[in-house]
C-alpha cells in the first residue's frame, strides 16, 4: 500500500520524516510511504496535491491515503490549546465569495453555489470514512473543524466574523484545498494539526512554534505506532 504525507513548509514534513525513522524497519516491504512539500496556501496546495494523486493513478499504485500535516491556530485554545494536537473531520473556505455592504458572504450565502453540490455536504467539505485499521489511528486524536483562508487572521473583528459563520477550532491556510482534490479524486485523507499559537495573534514573536512542532512530531509517532500496531487488520494487504 501507499501512503502519501504531505505539509506546507520543511519543518512540518520534517516531523514526519523523523517520526518514520523509528518504525521504518517495521513498515518497510508494508508500506511506502511517499513526503512531498505542498508550498503555504490554497493554490500551491491544490496544485502539487492534485498532480501527485493523479500521478499515482497513471502509475496504477494509487495512494490508500493523504495526510496532511502541519502547524495551525486555533479559535478555541480552551479545546486546543498552544502544543495541542487536532485531526481536523471538517473544513470550510472562508474567504471565498462577495465583501458587501452587509459584511461577508460566502457562494453558497449568494446562491452563486448549491451548497450541497458535490464534494461540499451544506457548504462544508467532509472528512470521508475510513476503513478500520485507519479510522482507529484517527481516534487517538481530537475532532475539529476548520477554516481555510489565505491570510492569517490578525484581527478580533474577522475573528469573531469566522466563529459566527463556520463555528471553527482550527485555522490553516491550506486544509480545504487538500479536502476539495482528495474528495474530487476519491482519495481516503487525513489532515493532522498543532496548535501554535491562538487566531487573532498577529505578533509571531508570541507563537510558540518550537512547542507546536514538537507536538506534532510526537502526534506523527502516534501515527506510525497505531500503523504498526493495526498491520493484523489487513492493513498491509491494503
Amino acid at each position: 500500500m501507499r501512503i502519501l504525507i504531505c505539509a506546507a513548509e520543511q519543518e512540518e514534513l520534517d516531523c514526519a520524516i523523523q517520526a518514520l525513522r523509528l518504525y521504518e524497519s517495521k513498515i518497510a516491504g508494508k508500506a511506502q510511504v511517499d513526503f512531498m512539500l505542498t508550498g503555504i496556501g490554497s493554490t500551491s496546495t491544490c496544485y502539487k496535491v492534485t498532480k501527485k494523486l493523479v500521478e499515482a493513478e497513471a502509475e496504477g499504485n494509487r495512494y490508500a491515503l493523504a495526510v496532511n500535516i502541519g502547524i495551525a491556530g486555533s479559535y478555541d485554545l480552551e479545546k486546543f490549546p498552544v502544543g495541542s494536537t487536532a485531526l481536523v473531520e471538517k473544513e470550510h473556505f472562508g474567504d471565498v465569495g462577495f465583501m458587501t455592504a452587509l459584511g461577508f458572504q460566502t457562494l453558497f450565502d449568494s446562491k452563486t453555489l448549491d451548497a450541497n453540490m458535490f464534494p461540499f455536504k451544506d457548504g462544508a467539505l467532509e472528512m470521508l470514512p475510513l476503513p478500520e485499521y485507519f479510522n482507529d489511528i484517527a481516534n487517538t486524536y481530537k475532532r475539529a473543524t476548520g477554516v481555510t483562508t489565505q491570510t492569517i487572521t490578525g484581527d478580533q473583528k474577522t475573528v469573531e466574523s469566522l466563529i459566527k459563520k463556520y463555528s471553527p477550532q482550527i485555522e490553516t491556510m491550506e486544509g480545504a484545498a487538500f479536502f476539495y482534490v482528495c474528495l474530487n479524486e476519491y482519495v481516503k485523507f487525513i489532515q493532522i494539526r498543532s496548535v501554535s499559537n491562538k487566531v487573532g495573534e498577529e505578533d509571531t514573536a508570541k507563537w510558540d512554534t518550537p512547542k507546536a512542532l514538537a507536538s506534532l512530531k510526537e502526534a506523527l509517532k502516534e501515527f506510525f505506532r497505531q500503523f504498526v500496531e493495526n498491520q493484523h487488520k489487513g492493513l498491509a494487504q491494503v
